[in-house]
């Protein structure tokens, strides 16, 4: 079996070449991420290390918390308090010249505030059936997607309306030009998102998007312009 000391200067030279060439390759705005990264790789070596000479009582915890600080999200490792965590508030916004639309992240809730008109600064969800009604005569007389916006919170959060008003419904085409301002926006990211955090809130959407637990497939189309955008 190779010494423990020239396991340890293996891991700092290959550690340290690999550390060199990736700095190396990522923007600065990615750099707080790549540290993470290498403090999580450095705990889970000393784990390792700790492992071999018999002190697994330290080693397990450690080696789950650098787990979490690489961002693998092992489910024993939440037994000692690590693992991923999404963003606290994270929302996604939609915005027309009627609605501001937020659908929560951590506990899939869409609401919508209503920019202009009598209603104005008023939340969907505290308007009664004749003041929705009202709301969805205002959207129809608008040249942008406000009707098809509050057409997928009503599909969300009033079942069976369309049968109960004798609407049959308007395009759900995600429609318009994005800007990137507006993507970040409706993935609730922050601009500098890396690759991986916008692929992972898309999947993470476009499940809550599904047909099965209320989807929209106007709200689907727009997650799915942002992220192209996004990584193009």
């Amino acid at each position: 079996m190779m010494p423990t000391n020239f396991l340890i200067a293996l891991a700092i030279v290959v550690g340290g070449l690999w550390l060199i060439r990736t700095m190396a390759k990522t923007p600065s705005t990615g750099m707080p991420r790549l540290m993470r990264k290498v403090g999580g790789f450095a705990l889970i070596i000393v784990s390792a290390l700790l492992a071999m000479r018999g002190a697994f009582t330290t080693a397990l915890p450690l080696f789950a918390f650098g787990l979490a600080l690489v961002g693998i999200n092992a489910p024993f490792a939440q037994n000692f308090g690590f693992g991923r965590e999404k963003s606290a508030n994270q929302a996604s916004r939609v915005v027309t010249s009627l609605l501001a639309m937020e659908l929560q992240h951590d506990n899939g809730r869409m609401d919508g505030e209503i920019l202009a008109g009598p209603m104005k600064g008023r939340w969907l969800s505290a308007l009664a059936d004749a003041e929705l009604r009202q709301f969805y005569v205002a959207t129809q007389q608008t040249n942008d997607q406000s009707r098809v916006l509050f057409e997928a919170w009503l599909d969300r959060s009033k079942n069976g309306w369309r049968e109960a008003w004798g609407e049959g419904g308007s395009s759900s085409s995600g429609g318009g030009k994005m800007s990137r301002e507006e993507a970040y926006a409706v993935l609730g990211l922050k601009p500098g998102a890396t690759p991986e955090d916008i692929k992972a809130v898309h999947r993470r959407l476009m499940k809550d998007f599904h047909p099965d637990k209320g989807g929209s497939d106007y709200l689907a189309a727009k997650v799915n312009q942002a992220k192209d955008l996004l990584l193009s």
